[in-house]
């Protein structure tokens, strides 16, 4: 069990969705480094149809926030690390902002994205045990997306490469993990074994079986991850208050058979 100090606990609450005690992120991001695609040209209206939708908190860099009216009991999670594809290491992400960035936006926490296995994971490892200190000394929830992924940007979605992300994330000091699911969802039990903090699990891309997707998710809910940040498959989809609403109502069907989540317990 992690004891929080009362401002991260305070904070987290409300990045959570109340009946299922899930966290529901949707990650709007990617114009940073892929460029605006289809979902991201009015944000504004994005949020505002994923919260619409039932998502609990959203996460963008903090350029974008300037141009958002957060809907209201919605959290807010500042991205501040990041490439682009254009770069000839696409894959060494390099702080972006601050934690102070994040606090002057009102953001209910910060995020920090780091790639496990490219050369320069040890510089990402570097930088992010810098802002985990500034995220513990102002009370502001850290979330840490971790993935195993080599130079050319394959990821190894194994259970050894998926829990030693999470266990690096804990061991830095982050509040909250975020990694990808292993295929089917299957064996993520093994996964989340020894992680004291809360897992949520990535999207990735744009699935072409939006019901196997969904299933997968719910297989890793059901297994002990404690939430999703799913973002393309959400925000690009034709029907973005539809995807977001068939993602909760997979929730919801989940804790029905294990119980509702407590990420604080």
């Amino acid at each position: 069990m992690i004891t929080w100090s009362i401002g991260k606990k305070n904070r987290l609450k409300r990045l959570i969705d109340n009946e299922t005690g899930a966290i529901l992120a949707v990650p709007m991001d990617h114009g940073y480094s892929n460029g605006v695609g289809k979902g991201l040209f009015d944000l504004n209206q994005t949020v505002n149809n994923v919260v619409q939708g039932g998502a609990s908190s959203v996460i963008m860099q903090r350029g974008m926030v300037r141009s958002i009216d957060m809907p209201m009991n919605t959290g807010l999670m500042v991205h501040i690390s990041g490439s682009t594809a254009k770069s000839s290491i696409p894959n060494y992400k390099v702080l972006t902002g601050s934690v102070i960035d994040t606090i002057k936006l009102g953001a209910d926490a910060v995020s920090c994205h780091v790639n496990i296995g490219p050369d320069q994971d040890y510089a990402m490892l570097r930088d992010f045990s810098v802002i985990a200190e500034e995220a513990d000394e102002f009370h502001i929830p850290l979330l840490a997306m971790m993935y195993v992924r080599d130079n050319n940007g394959n990821d190894d979605k194994s259970v050894d490469a998926l829990s030693h992300a999470a266990r690096v994330a804990e061991e830095a000091g982050a509040d909250i993990v975020k990694i990808h699911t292993t295929l089917n969802g299957g064996n993520f039990d093994e996964v989340v074994q020894g992680i004291n903090i809360p897992v949520v699990v990535a999207g990735g891309s744009k699935s072409g079986d939006f019901s196997s997707f969904l299933n997968t998710m719910k297989n890793t809910i059901m297994a002990g991850a404690s939430g999703i940040s799913i973002g393309r498959n959400v925000f690009a989809a034709d029907d973005q208050i539809l995807a977001m609403q068939k993602l909760g109502d997979m929730v919801k069907e989940a804790v029905k058979e294990v119980g509702k989540i407590d990420i604080f317990s």
